[in-house]
């Protein structure tokens, strides 16, 4: 089911919906069946959710085993699962009971692409269990809530558009899909987009629902407009360094100073669309700035005159860029003292949280050139987690030719290969051994192993660039 944004525009109501999704309730009502998803007590026992859970409870042991085996081996450690990855899978994925990819390998998100191997007991569990029938029993709750949610979110995206003088603007095949969605528990939010659909699946009664659906929004107005001017904002990746050093800026944004900038817009919108006073917004755009979003500042003023203006964000935005010196700002922001790092309490995080954060900071560490520290964080997840990561024995491996130890290397990406299944992981270690037999003047394992990267069709410019000048020429020859 499928219901378009109205009473706002006609081109809302083609590019904004509210959704429920067969797909995401399979996916989620197995996660509850297999046990990842702690118990609990529902204060309404006639609430989607406890009807799940007394539902699931009363699976033949026969049906829920293949599941408990794929998530035991998945995530031996054991203890409740990351749900973020689930539910990227269940956006890629067609109706039940098929469950067929409906992206190119080479487009599948990467935090998706390692579980595909879960469709095969999701398929079993779905016809097993007669999911179809559970659903149809269910479906009406999420009719009801999409219903009851519309018409509010509907004018909170009108209002978001009217004030950026963008109720005219057209999206062509863009899209922005909100789905409502039960099972997802309670203050978890899942945002994304994958190329020109944007995505946001929340549970219908989660507190910040309305502040969470306009995040996203403004990210599927503004990102557009940001990108248009991206050779405009190269001046302000200067600024790039110092924002590396907050602790608590996301990886994402250390990274990309499109998205930082973005991002910054974003959070600067929101202050203004909440009509702070003075001093609440002083102590939102400190804690903004504390927290590494070093633009919020600019944006927050800048917006005060656009709000005087008339000309619409789309060509308003240069106006936003005019009046900021990054040159004033570098000394202005070195000396901000960023919030220290948000330490949770052992063993709150999910075991999938704790990877990828442990891979992250890995990968901050090896741009600092800690190198003890890398392997470190690298092989701790290796050790407590998955001795077969792809990332983090990939990860090793680089350390290790940057180390200039290629035996180490190639014994490093030789594992990598075994075990990748992302086309970007598998191809650049196949590059690598390439380059390393290269190295060592073997000619035809270097060959093969070129030819192997470029066999994956990855649509990967530069590896498969990589890759053909490997083939044209041994690596290190001039």
């Amino acid at each position: 089911m499928a219901v378009a944004l109205a009473p706002a525009t006609a081109q809302e109501e083609r590019n904004v919906r509210l959704d429920i999704s067969p797909q995401l309730f399979s996916v989620l009502y197995a996660a509850r069946a297999a046990g990842v998803v702690p118990a609990a007590v529902y204060v309404d026992p006639l609430s989607v959710a406890a009807r799940v859970q007394d539902s699931t409870r009363q699976l033949p042991p026969e049906v829920v085993a293949p599941l408990r085996e794929f998530f035991d081996r998945r995530h031996p450690q054991g203890g409740p699962v990351d749900l973020s990855p689930y539910i990227s899978l269940a956006l890629v994925v067609g109706s039940p009971p098929g469950f067929e990819v409906t992206l190119p390998q080479d487009h599948v998100p990467p935090d998706a692409f390692d579980l595909q191997e879960f469709l095969p007991p999701l398929r079993t569990f779905s016809e097993q269990a007669a999911l179809a029938e559970r659903w149809r029993q269910l479906q009406p709750f999420y009719e009801n809530a999409v219903a009851r949610r519309q018409s509010e979110i509907a004018h909170l995206l009108l209002a978001t558009r009217a004030y950026l003088r963008l109720i005219q603007a057209s999206f062509l095949s863009r899209m922005y899909i909100v789905y409502l969605e039960w099972l997802v528990p309670p203050g978890l939010t899942s945002a994304r987009n994958y190329g020109e659909y944007y995505y946001l699946v929340i549970h219908p009664e989660q507190q910040d629902l309305l502040q969470a659906v306009r995040h996203q929004y403004l990210h599927f107005l503004l990102d557009p407009i940001v990108v248009k001017y991206a050779s405009d904002l190269q001046p302000w990746g200067r600024l790039q360094s110092i924002a590396e050093k907050a602790p608590r800026l996301p990886k994402p944004f250390r990274q990309d100073t499109l998205l930082l900038v973005t991002e910054c817009l974003v959070r600067a919108l929101e202050m203004r669309l909440q009509k702070l006073d003075a001093e609440d917004a002083k102590i939102q755009v400190d804690q903004a700035e504390e927290e590494g979003f070093i633009f919020v500042r600019h944006f927050y003023q800048a917006l005060e005159s656009f709000e005087q203006d008339e000309p619409s964000m789309s060509y308003y935005f240069p106006e936003l860029l005019r009046g900021y010196n990054p040159e004033d700002e570098l000394e202005r922001l070195a000396k901000v003292e960023f919030a220290p790092a948000q330490q949770a309490p052992p063993g709150s995080l999910p075991p999938a949280q704790q990877v990828a954060r442990l891979l992250a900071e890995a990968e901050t560490l090896m741009q600092a050139n800690d190198y003890p520290a890398v392997r470190e964080h690298l092989q701790t997840v290796l050790d407590e987690f998955d001795p077969a990561h792809p990332r983090a024995l990939y990860g090793l491996a680089l350390l290790a030719s940057l180390q200039q130890d290629s035996e180490l290397a190639k014994q490093y990406f030789r594992r990598t290969v075994e075990v990748a299944r992302e086309p970007r992981i598998l191809g650049w270690a196949y590059v690598y051994l390439g380059r390393i037999y290269d190295l060592e003047g073997d000619r035809g394992q270097a060959m093969s192993h070129y030819q192997a990267a470029l066999a994956l069709n990855t649509r990967l410019a530069r590896m498969e660039q990589a890759a053909r000048n490997g083939l044209q020429r041994p690596f290190g020859e001039n």
